[in-house]
């Protein structure tokens, strides 16, 4: 539910010969709120319309519905916002209202699975999600950012806001949370359950520091702390090291690497001047010059890491892809980043609206600036504020930092926080935060830090989930239904559903470096080297399915493509892990179990083809170059 920050350079099978992914970590999730006084932010949400409620078209199990809020509450002349709601009315006898809000800034709310597995959960409450205001069918546009080749840089930013006109100022987190009240009261409620992810965290936060009466029961998914965003992004590099460390930790990237942190700093001081320079297979199996880093591009290397807080595979390639790069191997981490290009089809501004998630961020963050700050002066404004925190952003630099913060973008943009919300405490209700473990935007200790504002707050961390738990993890759903049904939750729930995953460990860059197995000699190391290949794409297949790809690209050429649902069955075309060493053919698999055939080509005359467990045995048999050769499959 949380939207996914990436960037926006194109699809990887039709890139340049050099590519970079300058905006990857656009941190959709920084947000502080302008507060000027109680009574003025109450003020406007008395009266609420009656929402009228029928079956949604193509899903009758779910009843579709419009909120009318003000565009301007100070001056109801500016018009109205019709803000779609939906509900999936309770299936047992009702015990009250749970609304759900999304992440962004931007993405909708809406629409609403019949097999929503959060309401699945909790089958005794009303399940509600509404389009915040600017998303969804009445999204916010802008045709600067709303083309699949834009780029967020701040002169573009700068464009949109001037697209967007006067009216953006209307578009914060403040105006949100008023909406909800109306929502509320459209619903009839006395009282709601309120949750949130990501960036609906801190809204729900919002809406419950101003009218906690009408708060049952509090829910924060991927929490965001409003103390710690003043536009520099500072709790995701401060992530870094635990994440790694616990990604690493119980002699977990043993033959991986020895120090997951050490790697990074070697990446980014490498980077600094100049860029890592290499070959980088595309989604249709071709390879290419590709370079990453490099001055102007230093937010790549955090931003490949940024991305596996959405897919835990990617996640798993990173220490060992990292590892070596610093040994002069770029061709792993290459891989990553075709992934991350490759995944980023931009949604449409009704599916996520990048001109909403300006208006709100460059609107409420606590930004090192106020709006009476002349343009001209804010780069200069921006670059002292990361500078001046540089320790917090280890093991990055601040020119990691500068271009991808949302400070940078919102340079550009006219309005700016003159008052940001000081974070409060929070009513005492049931409340549960959930956390994941490899979740670098949304850390756990930004759970951990609002946790301490409630004096019931129960914090759940899942040790390896990454951004946005309560979708994905039954063990979560679970606790939400135990939360609400006034039973005891047990923080501990997720530690067997989602353990840290096992980092992946690279092939040898060359066959010179494979060892000989299942014969002597270079059939012995051919061999071998098809083996890994095989080994690597079962390993990095989740990386390209959790991003949405229909196949892998190899380290060093080809792809490998699923072809079932589960990805037990995979064809390979001309995959290569180790360079020289390609596989064409296709293999099923059941845990270690292995079968299929596969031809090799070698260098020179060393080409072959094994069998995969043939009759059963657990083995690669076969020949290359004319020799027999048997492998065992582990």
């Amino acid at each position: 539910m949380a939207q996914q920050a990436t960037p926006r350079p194109g699809r990887a099978d039709a890139e340049p010969p050099v590519c970079h992914t300058q905006g990857v970590i656009r941190l959709r999730l920084s947000i502080a709120v302008v507060v000027a006084s109680m009574a003025a932010l109450v003020a406007g949400t008395a009266g609420a319309a009656p929402i009228a409620f029928t079956k949604c078209p193509g899903r009758p199990a779910v009843q579709c519905g419009t909120l009318v809020v003000p565009l301007d509450r100070a001056d109801p002349a500016k018009g109205t916002l019709s803000l779609h709601v939906e509900r999936l009315p309770a299936r047992t006898t009702r015990r009250g209202t749970m609304v759900l809000l999304a992440g962004g800034p931007g993405e909708a709310g809406t629409p609403v699975s019949p097999d929503d597995p959060v309401a699945d959960a909790i089958p005794g409450w009303d399940f509600v999600m509404f389009d915040q205001r600017g998303t969804g069918k009445a999204a916010l546009k802008c045709a600067a950012l709303d083309t699949p080749s834009s780029s967020e840089t701040p002169v573009v930013v700068g464009r949109c806001a001037g697209q967007v006109g006067p009216n953006r100022a209307f578009y914060g987190s403040r105006d949100s949370t008023l909406d909800i009240e109306d929502l509320r009261a459209g619903l009839g409620l006395e009282a709601l359950a309120l949750g949130g992810v990501s960036y609906g965290t801190y809204v729900a936060q919002y809406y419950a520091q101003m009218f906690p009466a009408r708060v049952s029961h509090l829910v924060l998914d991927s929490v965001v702390d409003p103390a710690t965003f003043d536009g520099l992004d500072v709790p995701f590099f401060a992530s870094t090291t635990p994440v790694l460390t616990a990604l690493c930790g119980g002699r977990r990237c043993r033959g991986v690497t020895p120090d997951p942190i050490a790697d990074v700093s070697t990446l980014v001081a490498r980077t600094t001047s100049a860029a890592l320079r290499g070959r980088r297979t595309t989604l249709s199996g071709s390879v290419v010059r590709s370079t990453l880093g490099g001055p102007g591009n230093q937010g790549d290397i955090p931003a490949l890491l940024a991305a596996g807080d959405f897919d835990l595979g990617l996640r798993r390639l990173w220490p060992g892809a990292a590892r070596a790069a610093t040994s002069g191997d770029v061709a792993p981490i290459m891989r990553m980043l075709t992934i991350v290009v490759g995944s980023e089809e931009p949604p449409p501004p009704t599916e996520v609206s990048s001109a909403l998630f300006w208006a709100t961020t460059c609107e409420d963050s606590a930004l090192p600036w106020n709006s009476s700050t002349p343009l001209k002066q804010r780069p200069a404004i921006a670059t002292a504020a990361v500078r001046a925190q540089s320790a917090a952003f280890a093991p990055f630099l601040p020119a990691n930092v500068l271009p991808d913060v949302i400070a940078n973008g919102c340079t550009a943009w006219p309005e700016a926080a003159t008052d940001p919300l000081q974070p409060g405490p929070l009513p005492a209700v049931p409340t549960l935060l959930l956390a994941g473990g490899q979740d670098m935007r949304t850390p756990v200790a930004s759970a951990r830090a609002v946790a301490t504002r409630s004096p019931t707050a129960q914090v759940l961390v899942a040790p390896g989930a990454g951004h946005s738990v309560l979708g994905q993890l039954t063990c979560a759903q679970d606790q939400l239904a135990r939360l609400l049904a006034g039973r005891p939750v047990s923080t501990a729930a997720c530690n067997r559903e989602a353990p840290v995953p096992y980092p992946v460990t690279v092939p040898p860059a060359g066959l010179g470096a494979v060892r000989p197995s299942g014969a002597p000699g270079t059939a012995g190391r051919v061999a071998h080297a098809a083996r890994l290949a095989v080994r690597d794409a079962v390993d990095a297949m989740d990386a390209a399915t959790e991003a949405g790809l229909e196949r892998l690209p190899g380290i060093r050429g080809g792809v490998a493509r699923p072809l079932d649902f589960l990805g037990t069955e995979i064809a390979f075309s001309r995959f290569s892990a180790v360079r020289g060493v390609t596989i064409t053919g296709t293999i099923r698999f059941n845990g270690s179990t292995f079968q299929g055939t596969l031809r090799v080509n070698g260098p020179g005359a060393w080409d072959g083809t094994l069998y995969l467990a043939r009759r059963g045995e657990r083995a690669y048999r076969g020949s290359i170059g004319g020799v027999r050769v048997r492998i065992p499959l582990g």
